[in-house]
């Protein structure tokens, strides 16, 4: 049980598994609450960018790095993995939880920040921003850089569609969303989102 952001009973950190992998996360990172959201979210984001072999992705906002991980096997050794994170607990955990993968790299940074210092193309971005969404300044950042497929998974609908219209103003248009019931009984969705390029005539291929 955490009490304003402090430990007041129970573990320090917990033990998840997925798809094969570990992961120890302390109580001031971010897991989600559902025992199948995380499998699910994988298959989805997977699903929706179709990371190949050799590809430059973004992993913005990756909390203690369960995105970057599976884009990791999907780009292998030639390719890389960015992730970007400013939370430091998470940080920790993705350090830890990552280190056999060399082809991912950690940033403990701000994704605007790191996003304006940014100098490649990638080929994809996954982002999955707090509930308050991504905002304009990040949405024009990642645009110009040119990905040719963006992958967003969002907690609030609203947010998402907000960003979504911001993205359509800057040369991206929703090809695919997908939510999903991890929060049983309750009105919130998770969501997950790909969008191209307008000058694309068909969705990812």
């Amino acid at each position: 049980v955490v009490v304003d952001g402090r430990l007041a009973s129970g573990k320090q950190r917990i033990d998840q598994r997925v798809r094969g992998r570990d992961w120890r996360v302390d109580v001031a990172s971010f897991w989600q609450v559902h025992p199948r959201a995380a499998d699910t979210l994988v298959s989805a984001v997977l699903e929706a960018g179709r990371p190949a072999p050799g590809e430059h992705w973004w992993d913005l906002y990756s909390g203690v790095g369960l995105f970057s991980a599976f884009l990791a096997e999907e780009v292998g050794v030639t390719g890389v993995v960015h992730a970007v994170e400013s939370g430091s607990s998470a940080v920790r955990d993705a350090r830890r939880s990552l280190h056999d993968l060399g082809q991912v790299t950690l940033h403990h940074d701000n994704a605007l920040r790191w996003l304006r210092a940014a100098d490649e193309r990638p080929d994809g971005v996954v982002l999955d921003p707090p509930r308050a969404g991504a905002g304009r300044d990040v949405v024009q950042a990642i645009a110009g850089a040119g990905p040719r497929v963006v992958v967003y998974v969002a907690c609030d609908p609203v947010a998402l569609a907000r960003d979504v219209a911001l993205f359509a103003s800057v040369g991206y248009r929703l090809a695919e969303l997908r939510a999903f019931d991890t929060f049983p009984m309750t009105h919130h969705v998770e969501t997950v989102a790909a969008l191209i390029p307008v000058t694309l005539a068909h969705p990812i291929s």
